[in-house]
């Protein structure tokens, strides 16, 4: 067998590989990093509806300081909801499992906040492109 033809040891193609296995997680790691430098900041509008009626629409990008408001439904129940620059959520309710306060502070439209004793939804669009994660 002629040493020209020879082909790679068997250490050489597994350096080849882990190198190339590091450079995909680097690369990929990086693109990661900007698609979240570019998303940050771009807070949307949360939007506000109990009984499938819209109540309140707030441009979360516009908060000069956090604030905190009660929405009080036609039963006397209520929900006290915080707004802060980029988020809001349920601070507290006096409904019996208080899902909707323990959902902490939502920042994106993957996940809406809602009370169902109350028939209460909290729904954050993107500004960017008016979709928000809920199936419209």
């Amino acid at each position: 067998m002629d040493k020209s033809t020879r082909q790679f040891p068997r250490r050489d193609k597994k350096t080849l590989l882990l190198t190339l296995l590091i450079l995909f997680i680097l690369i990929l790691s990086a693109a990661v990093l900007l698609i979240r430098y570019f998303t940050a900041g771009k807070a949307g509008t949360a939007r506000i509806y109990q009984d499938g009626a819209l109540v309140r629409e707030i441009d979360l990008s516009d908060i000069a300081a956090p604030y905190t408001f009660t929405i009080t439904s036609t039963d006397g129940s209520y929900n006290t909801i915080k707004v802060e620059q980029g988020a809001i959520g349920v601070t507290d309710a006096d409904c019996p499992d208080k899902t909707c306060r323990n959902m902490g502070m939502v920042r994106s439209s993957a996940y809406p906040i809602s009370c169902l004793p109350h028939k209460l939804l909290i729904q954050i669009a993107d500004n960017d492109s008016g979709i928000d994660a809920a199936a419209q």
